[in-house]
């Protein structure tokens, strides 16, 4: 009988009951935040996509593409327009995926945050 007295006093006892919503409003704040971090997925791999094939196109191709061009250019010419030429590919692989990044909601809490707002506010 006390048992029950007891656990009848813990779920009326305001800390109780505070800790409760505290912990309902960081697990509601962890499950936005990772919804909208799954929603930058895509993004993030383009972006890493694109630095990878930057990287390995310009390890692969630079010097061959100077070679190339050192027949016709003097070689510091051949150098700038190679350098010119994977920079542009890399400019808009960057342009491409911060596009994408944009239109996403940023990777915050905000709609749990606006709901304890008001409930928090409309306490009548």
């Amino acid at each position: 009988m006390t048992e029950s007295r007891e656990a009848a006093r813990v779920e009326d006892d305001p800390v109780s009951q505070n800790l409760a919503l505290v912990r309902h409003v960081v697990e509601a704040a962890q499950e936005e935040m990772l919804a909208k971090a799954r929603q930058r997925i895509p993004a993030v791999r383009l972006g890493a996509l694109a630095g990878a094939l930057g990287l390995c196109a310009t390890a692969a191709t630079y010097r061959m593409n100077v070679q190339l061009l050192e027949r016709k250019l003097p070689p510091e010419l051949a150098s700038f327009v190679t350098a010119l030429a994977y920079g542009g590919g890399a400019g808009a692989a960057a342009l491409a995926a911060s596009r994408k990044w944009r239109g996403l909601p940023a990777p915050l809490p905000t709609e749990t945050v606006r709901k304890v707002t008001e409930i928090l506010t409309d306490d009548d």
